[in-house]
């Protein structure tokens, strides 16, 4: 799963002397039935498109993945989401507690990295 990364994600971190991706970028959409929005890379991929391309624009210009395994054992749920603007969507849901939410970004890994910018 790729979760898109925008500029309004980072904080600069002076224990590191530079930017870090913020908790911010691992939190669910407001609502009821609100999830973290996430791109299915095998789905892209399975289409014939260049994930990478397909997930960055100017408005979100790094992303990271997370295995869906890893995410299970988080004890969240994975699913297919697809909208209207895209048909590779899907949703984490669970409960997206600070220490969860820090733990999320421990177990990503870039995908399409920003320039200067540390994961955790």
């Amino acid at each position: 799963m790729i979760r898109r990364i925008s500029d309004k994600y980072l904080v600069v971190d002076p224990k590191i002397g530079g930017k870090r991706i913020s908790s911010m970028a691992f939190s669910p959409s407001s609502g009821s039935n609100g999830g973290m929005s996430v791109d299915l890379q095998k789905l892209i991929e399975g289409a014939g498109i260049d994930a990478r391309t397909f997930v960055t624009t100017p408005v979100w210009i790094g992303s990271v993945r997370l295995k869906v395994g890893d995410l299970r054992k988080e004890k969240l749920k994975v699913g297919f989401e697809p909208t209207k603007a895209n048909q590779f969507h899907g949703e984490v849901w669970g409960n997206f507690t600070m220490e969860k939410k820090e733990r999320l970004k421990e177990l990503s890994e870039w995908f399409v990295p920003i320039e200067d910018v540390s994961i955790v």
